[in-house]
């Protein structure tokens, strides 16, 4: 596991430490910061987007940590769905 994960899984206090800010819980890790430039709106475009946050998470080390659950990309675009509807 990369350093900085590591030290961050090894400091994290529950499920909203790892929020971006104390109202956006972003993509479900405080160092993915992938943008979405355009709300995705069909099953292709988001698993483009789930595909790009995915690998930005697997870049940085996030995979490892204990306490991120990829799940989370698929409940921000589910969430982007609702919002679109």
């Amino acid at each position: 596991m990369k350093t900085i994960i590591s030290q961050c899984a090894s400091t994290c206090e529950g499920t909203n430490y790892c929020q971006l800010t104390p109202t956006c819980k972003g993509w479900g890790c405080r160092f993915l910061a992938t943008p979405i430039d355009e709300l995705p709106t069909t099953d292709k475009e988001k698993a483009k987007l789930f595909s790009k946050v995915y690998r930005e998470a697997k870049e940085k080390g996030v995979l490892e940590c204990p306490h991120y659950r990829s799940l989370f990309i698929d409940e921000v675009l589910e969430n982007i769905g609702r919002i679109n509807n």
